[in-house]
């Protein structure tokens, strides 16, 4: 559990999310507000409902609207490249060691196919299979 304060009247309190701004009594007041700020948008006719025609402001090209924070055509936004957010590598660093590991052409998707369907992600595996081997190996007289 993380300990937060509310932004709205300052309370501190409990949530085992690491987004949450508000304690359980200013939650309901905020989402009021949401609520009706959404309603004078959409009454105002600044709003952009979904289903109209837009045109982009990229390319020029009218295209139909299929969600509500959609602002630009299908093609400039598939063209566009996201920019992913660079690893905290100082946390990285902190906790973890890194191996590189290489392995025969073509088995790389298998393995991750394999470790998909268990749930698992690749490290998890490998440290699970390097517990077993460990346990199943204890007698071994080359350790």
């Amino acid at each position: 559990m993380i300990t937060r304060k509310c932004e709205m009247c300052g309370r501190e309190f409990q949530t085992a999310s690491n987004r949450a701004k508000y304690c359980q009594y200013c939650r309901g007041e905020v989402q009021i507000q949401r609520n009706r700020a959404y309603a004078e948008k959409k009454k105002s006719g600044t709003s952009v409902s979904i289903g109209s025609e837009q045109v982009c402001p990229l390319c020029g090209k009218t295209y139909k609207v299929t969600s509500g924070s959609q602002k630009y055509c299908t093609e400039c936004t598939s063209n566009q490249k996201r920019k992913k957010a660079p690893p905290n590598t100082g946390y990285l660093k902190e906790h973890y060691d890194y191996i590189r590991m290489n392995v025969p052409k073509g088995e790389r998707e298998k393995i991750k196919e394999y470790a998909d369907s268990l749930g698992l992600s690749v490290n998890k595996l490998l440290l699970i299979a390097l517990e077993e081997f460990k346990e199943n190996h204890k007698d071994d007289p080359k350790k």
